[in-house]
């Protein structure tokens, strides 16, 4: 073989090399960013994940019905002390959404025109982060049931739906498959988010 065919040979396997490595570090974010190498949880592990921090979660929860506005149900998610995950912002009345958005800093909610509808100060931003961080839990959203967000596992989330009212129809919270009802005052739930509701891990 002579030394053109040789060094054309080593262009096109350093190319060739060069594109492999890519493909798999492209094929490797996207799954980071999709949540493919999250840890997915059972009913069993969710069950000792709540049980343990059952009282840190009711705690949670008494905080949050003290603060949560009378008009307006909040559902919050936290990324960190200062990040929120997402936040939105539905009247009550006609379930509307006023605001929502993700990735946001916290003090979008001391602004004027979300401060004049959650009306929260940065003190009870901080102890609310605070309970669920103690809760092992990351997002809080107000309805019946309350539902409190466990984990986030790819696009979807695991969460602890706390029934508040002894009326509510607990049938759909037993699909066997987004919903597992786990007693009348608790159901877990993993909500497949963007690309829609997913089935428990079997």
């Amino acid at each position: 073989m002579n030394s053109f065919f040789k060094y054309l040979l080593i262009i096109f396997s350093v190319i060739g090399g060069v594109f492999l490595m890519g493909s798999i570090v492209t094929v490797l974010m996207i799954g980071c960013a999709f949540g493919s190498f999250d840890k997915s949880y059972s009913v069993s592990e969710l069950k000792d994940e709540y049980y343990s921090k059952e009282t840190e979660i009711k705690d949670l929860i008494n905080y949050y019905n003290k603060i949560k506005p009378k008009n307006y149900s909040v559902d919050i998610e936290f990324k960190n002390d200062k990040i929120f995950e997402r936040l939105r912002i539905t009247s009550k009345d006609s379930s509307n959404v006023i605001y929502q958005d993700w990735n946001l800093n916290s003090n979008v909610l001391f602004t004027e025109k979300l401060k004049g509808l959650v009306g929260w100060n940065e003190s009870q931003v901080a102890v609310l982060k605070n309970k669920l961080d103690k809760a092992n839990c990351i997002s809080v959203e107000d309805g019946e049931p309350l539902k409190i967000g466990f984990k986030r596992s790819g696009l979807g989330m695991f969460s602890f739906n706390i029934f508040q009212k002894i009326k509510t129809d607990r049938s759909k919270y037993n699909d066997g498959c987004e919903y597992v009802l786990v007693n009348r005052n608790l159901a877990f739930q993993y909500g497949g988010g963007a690309i829609g509701n997913q089935c428990f891990p079997q």
